[in-house]
């Protein structure tokens, strides 16, 4: 759809999706952006894999996204979604790198 097919910018900026939401989406989900934010915490989720360093990050960002759904209520789930992912794979490639180092 274009620009002027809807009431005002404001409302186009509001329904347009870029590839990534498009992409990642979940039925939970009601502004659409749910694969954007997924994405953009997912490096984030790579650095909580770092033993010894990641643990003490694991409760703070847990801790700030309960407290940001809580006053601004944007729905933290999302971001918490594409934090595992990044912890899923940083455990991935630590694991699979301490066997190579090990073998």
């Amino acid at each position: 759809m274009k620009p002027s097919d809807y009431d005002s910018l404001e409302m186009y900026n509001m329904y347009k999706k870029n590839w990534l939401d498009k992409l990642i989406t979940h039925n939970r989900d009601v502004v659409g952006d749910f694969g954007s934010r997924a994405v953009l915490h997912i490096p984030v989720g790579i650095v909580m894999s770092i033993p010894i360093l990641g643990w003490g990050l694991i409760a703070l960002f847990i801790y700030y996204e309960k407290n940001e759904d809580k006053w601004v209520q944007d729905v933290a789930f999302k971001d918490v979604y594409g934090a595992l992912v990044g912890y899923v794979l940083g455990m991935i490639t630590l694991i699979i790198g301490g066997l190579i180092l090990w073998l």
